[in-house]
This record gives C-alpha cells, structure tokens and sequence, in this order.
C-alpha cells in the first residue's frame, strides 16, 4: 500500500508526520488565544485589575488589585507604563502565560505518557475551552497553569541531571511562583515529596534546602501580601463551597457533587449532549487505572497531590474547593494533568480493544466519541467567548455623548469597575451603587435638587426582568423607564420622573449627541462608600 501523499511530502521536506502533527497544534492554540484577546470588553473581575494597572506608583496598584496576586499586579502594571492600557496589553501576560503552558506540557507529557497519549493530551491543552479562555483574561488564573507546568518541568530536569544550576532554577521559580499564583501553595509541596521520592539520598540536603526556601518564601508572602487580602465577603461567598462534615452521608454528597462540577467544568465544552463531560470520569478513571500498574505514577502525585491538599485547605475554609459558580478556575493548575491523565486512559482503551480477536470495537467507539464531539462550537467558543461577555463600552461611550445638563447616572455595583475604565467623562456626580441588591435611592423626582434625567448603567446582571425589579425597587413609584439600550450582558436604561412627559418616542435613546459632563449629586443625595471587590 503506498503512503498517503501528505506524508510523502512531508518526508520529501525534512519533516516527520509527527513533527508536522506537533507543530499544527501549537499553531492552533496561538490562533485560539489570539481571537478576541482586544476586542472583547473588560468584564467586572477584569476591570479592577485594569484600574489597579492604571494606577500611579506600585504601591498604589497592590491596594487596588486587592485579592490578585502581588507579582501579577505589578506585571500588568509595567506593562501600562510601557506599552498603555488597551485591553491586548493588558492581557498580554495572561497570554503569554496560556501559550507557555502549551509549549512546556508537551516537554513534560512526552516523558509520563506514550507519544500517542501526549499528543492527544497536548491536543486538549491546546483547545480547551476553559485554558483559551483564561489564556485571554485579565486575571492570574492562566499563571497557575502555568507555574504549575514549570516547575514540575524543572523538577523532571533535575531528577534526570542533578546539578547545581537546576536546584536554583527550580527554586527561584518556585519563589516566583508563590507571587504569580495562589495555587502554587498546593503544587509546591507536591514537588517536594516527588523529589524526595526519586533522587538518591545524596541530593537530600539540597532538598531541605529547597523546602526551607520555599517555606519562608511562603511566610514572607503571607505576612506581606496575603493576610492583607483576607476578605470577609470572600469567605462568605465561598461558604458554601467547603466540606460538609455533619455526617458521612452528608459528606459524600458534598464531595461527589463537587467532583461532579470540577469534570463538567472542564470536559463539558468538548461535547454536544449534556452528560458527554462523563467521557472525562471514564478517561480519566482509565488513565489511572493504567498508571496503576508499572509506569510514570508521579504523574498521579502531580495530579492529585495538589486536589487532596486543596480540599484540606477547604476543610479549614481557607479554599474553596471545586466551587459553583465557575469556581473550578481557581483548581486550573491541575487542568494539564486531567487531560494528560484523560488522553491516557483513552489511548490505553483504544490500543487494548484493538489488540482483541474481534477489531469493530474500537473503531466504533471512535466513531461514537466523534459523534458526542462539538467541533465547531468549540473552535467558536475559543475564538469568540462568551463566558463573562459583557459589552460596556458602547454603552459608557453613548451615554458620554448624550448626557445633558441636569442629567444624573447611577452605576450598578458590578457595573462600577468596568465603567471607571470605559467612561471618559466627569465621575465627580456619579452615584456608585452600594450592592446589587440596594433599594431606595434618596433622589427626589421633583423640587429644585431633582434631577431631570436617570442613567442606569448595568453590567454583570442576568436576567433583564431581574434588572428591572432592582430599578423599581430601588427608585421607587416616581420614576418610570422611558428608554433601554441594550449590548450582551450590559444595559443603559434612562428613567424620568412620572409627571415628565417626554416627546422622544418610547423606543429610541432622546437627545441629540452632545459632549457634556455630569452635574454633580450631592453628598446626602448620594454617599460615597468604598467599593468591596467582587468575589
């Protein structure tokens, strides 16, 4: 049988089939993380790290970014000051830490598993929903990835070349780490037992050593940065996510749902029907049951060394583990490791099925994972995201051009941070919203101090019907909504009082465009109160 031409070519050029397979995938995942890197809005969370990366001095941007680890906040905010604050610099590091994961994993996969289960691994690296995205927001999740990658990258070096130059690569990255990442607190201990489990005792000082470091490093971070971080709201936010231990039963039951959430998490992008993200339980319990018997078991410390000292981090309420609400972004430094061990499992499935007298098993269940697959939503789901999507600055730059005198705009609680960066009008009159679930707004429809226009400006809010209830519940009777502007998860609503009649008609914005700024609120009308960020 003669060789496919592709193939054929590709000899004739120099270059392996596997070569060519290795290189097209990283050339996808640069496109993936390049659609939408600028042109997609800053959502809430995103906005107050822009601002603290806006900001003046260092210092200054450490206050603001609040709960961002400290050496991502001054990253981001060297980049300002170098480059400007366009949305593609800022998250430029962000980028550059998803594209580093990709490129680095291979390195690392190839060594724990067969070529045909790192190239699959590094396939769902690659195109994963989840990693894209966070290789393209403006927050530190797309670093835990990849300091989580890097130093077990190193520590693989140094088991296989002990040397002086790999111990302190190794722990200044570890150092370097613990500024850029949360969770390398949970990775770096792993790395330890692994070290200490491979390399030959004579290698143990050094070890203890590294450990001495990377535990003052820890100290130092904490008594700096972190303790100051601690936010109650944060805690609260998360209650709900730490275990249950008011009995066995109970406890189980929290654990299988949140284990259920972190798999759909991260596999159910990949699939057209709702329960395809359980192809990744059975993957991934595959791929530990063939790590199981004789090969690479590391690979089973790298992955649930960090899982099991999280979840001990949540039993103290100190870390939320597997979380609702998307929560499972902060367990992305163990995503590489789900899908190495995923690709592992089905690669061993698959060798083993067609290693049996009858060979229509295997092929047909390719065909059936094809089937579940969701190719063409996923590559539009990486290019164009639509998790967080939250398009303010149309809004802010409308509402900046038909403000009128005597106009007054109120900013819903998860609008303000993405508005601050967006609006380039006068916030001196701006009233912030105190929560989004504030009612009563002291101003009055009528009299001298009334207003003669509302801006409502809303991010972040679901439903639209739930947005109107606040307004209602927060204006009260004397004010009625004339018109709406709408853009995806974002509103500009404009109220007058009831006894205004106005002659725009009911379904466009009224005023011609005109560059005026706010007329400020008073103090009592609205009091400033320092903002909480958002969890």
């Amino acid at each position: 049988m003669s060789k496919p031409a592709g193939n054929n070519q590709a000899a004739a050029a120099g270059i392996p089939p596997f070569a060519l397979s290795l290189v097209g995938i990283w050339g996808a995942a640069i496109i993936l993380r390049l659609g939408d890197l600028s042109a997609r809005n800053l959502w809430t969370d995103e906005a107050w790290v822009a601002l603290a990366a806006l900001a003046a001095t260092p210092g200054e941007a450490l206050t603001l970014g609040r709960s961002t680890p400290p050496f991502y906040t001054l990253a981001v905010w060297g980049l300002v000051q170098v480059f400007g604050g366009s949305e593609a610099i800022l998250r430029s590091l962000s980028f550059a830490f998803g594209l580093g994961t990709v490129f680095l994993f291979w390195f690392i996969a190839r060594r724990l598993a067969s070529p045909a289960a790192a190239l699959l691994g590094l396939t769902l690296v690659a195109v994963s929903p989840v990693l894209v995205y966070f290789s393209k927001e403006l927050k530190q999740y797309s670093g835990d990835a990849f300091f989580a990658v890097l130093v077990v990258w190193l520590a693989e070096n140094l088991q296989e070349h002990p040397g002086k130059g790999g111990w302190l690569v190794l722990a200044l990255s570890g150092v370097g780490a613990l500024g850029f990442s949360h969770g390398a607190v949970f990775v770096l201990p792993v790395i330890l037992a692994v070290l200490w489990l491979n390399l030959p005792r004579s290698q143990r000082p050094w070890l203890a050593g590294l450990g001495a470091l990377w535990g003052l490093a820890v100290a130092a971070f904490y008594v700096i940065f972190y303790r100051h971080q601690v936010d109650p709201q944060l805690v609260d936010y998360w209650a709900g996510e730490f275990p249950d231990f008011s009995g066995l039963v109970a406890f189980l039951a929290w654990l299988g749902g949140a284990l259920g959430r972190y798999f759909h998490y991260f596999f159910s992008y990949f699939f057209s029907v709702s329960c395809g993200w359980l192809w990744g339980v059975v993957f991934t319990a595959l791929g530990l049951g063939a790590l199981a018997r004789p090969g690479p078991r590391r690979l089973l410390l790298y992955w649930g060394g960090p899982l099991l000292l999280t979840l001990a981090a949540a039993a103290l309420h100190r870390y939320p583990f597997m979380a609702r609400y998307n929560g499972s972004r902060l367990l992305l430094f163990s995503a590489p490791w789900l899908y190495l061990l995923a690709a592992i499992g089905l690669t061993a499935i698959l060798s083993r099925l067609r290693r049996r007298p009858q060979r229509w098993p295997a092929p047909a269940l390719a065909i059936l994972i094809l089937i579940t697959l969701q190719p063409l939503a996923l590559v539009q789901e990486d290019l164009h995201p639509q998790a967080n999507r939250q398009e303010l600055k149309p809004l802010a730059a409308y509402l900046q051009s038909h403000l009128l005198p005597g106009d007054r705009i109120y900013v819903y609680y998860h609008a303000i941070y993405p508005f601050k960066y967006y609006f380039r009008g006068d916030l001196e009159g701006v009233c912030w919203g105190k929560s989004c679930v504030e009612t009563n707004l002291d101003l009055p429809a009528s009299g001298p101090a009334s207003p003669r226009r509302l801006w409502l400006v809303a991010a972040h809010f679901g439903e639209l019907a739930s947005l109107r209830q606040f307004a209602t519940r927060l204006l009260g009777p004397n004010w009625r909504e004339e018109t709406i502007k709408r853009q995806q998860n974002a509103a500009l609503l404009l109220f007058v009082p009831q006894d205004c009649i106005m002659a725009a008609p009911q379904n466009a914005l009224p005023g011609a465009p005109r560059s005026v700024t706010s007329v400020p609120l008073t103090e009592k009308a609205c009091p400033k109160t320092p903002l909480p960020p958002r969890p």
